[in-house]
């Protein structure tokens, strides 16, 4: 059985006409009743009941003409899905993100994508620095979002968010009295921002942060001062991918971001 017999199947159990369904195909009458005879012998059933006068759909032609017609549907809309994820337009996008972040950023970029492309998949997850930089370097993610790094200068890039380092203190501290208990550029460092926050609170000490956290619920307690460093939230992504979908949500947060940035 194969998909020509199939479509020549339903095809006559329409116009029950050897004749006129060989027309239809653009080929020979012999070429279609040894097509169909074909399809009876492998499915062992007889599809049609033949007369010298008329063709007749059998019990058993009745019966399987609702499933080759639905395979004939599944086929075109497979065919149809490939074409698509061709285009770029289908597929699956494993995103990666830094689970201190501008969440607000995050989100806007994902609702946009997935309104964007509703025919991709985009599969995301937060990591840790090290761990999101090692999974992407390894190729188990297509694109990582996260601060500017000194192991991010060979990615390619689109920047999300132009963001800064502050110092933050307790307000009814004073700045030059108090520790360094957090740096968030420090690779050594793996303290949770919860935790950070919380020692903030405490007036444990002051910590290096990007200016991001002035929207959480502790911001209330915390004065800053600038250190004037940049470090911008990004989109990275690698040039030598091979994800046809990948490539038009490039192009996408390429001229999103871009003209965002020119505001």
């Amino acid at each position: 059985m194969n998909i020509k017999q199939l479509e020549y199947f339903v095809d006559l159990a329409s116009t029950l006409n050897f004749t006129k369904t060989a027309k239809n195909f653009y080929i020979s009458q012999t070429a279609i009743t040894k097509q169909i005879q074909n399809l009876e012998h492998d499915l062992d059933l007889t599809l049609f009941l033949r007369t010298k006068k008329e063709v007749v759909l059998s019990q058993e032609g009745k019966t399987f003409l609702p499933y080759a017609k639905q395979i004939l549907k599944d086929v075109n809309l497979s065919y149809e899905a490939i074409k698509e994820y061709k285009r770029g337009k289908s597929g699956i996008i494993k995103l990666g993100f830094i689970k201190a972040c501008d969440h607000q950023v995050l989100l806007d970029l994902l609702e946009k994508l997935k309104n964007q492309f509703p025919l991709i998949q985009f599969q995301y997850q937060a990591y840790p620095r090290q761990v999101l930089l090692d999974l992407f370097k390894d190729h188990q993610l297509d694109a990582i979002i996260m601060y500017e790094h000194n192991e991010t200068q060979s990615f390619s890039k689109c920047v999300l968010k132009n963001s800064y380092l502050r110092k933050y203190y307790h307000r009814e501290c004073n700045l030059s009295t108090l520790p360094l208990i957090y740096d968030v550029q420090d690779d050594e460092n793996h303290q949770e921002l919860e935790q950070t926050l919380l020692k903030l609170c405490l007036k444990e000490g002051y910590a290096i942060l990007h200016d991001f956290i002035e929207y959480n619920q502790y911001a209330k307690n915390f004065n800053y001062e600038d250190t004037f460093v940049s470090s911008p939230l990004c989109f990275f992504y690698l040039n030598n991918h091979t994800n046809f979908a990948l490539s038009h949500v490039i192009d996408y947060v390429l001229q999103t971001y871009k003209k965002d940035n020119l505001k």
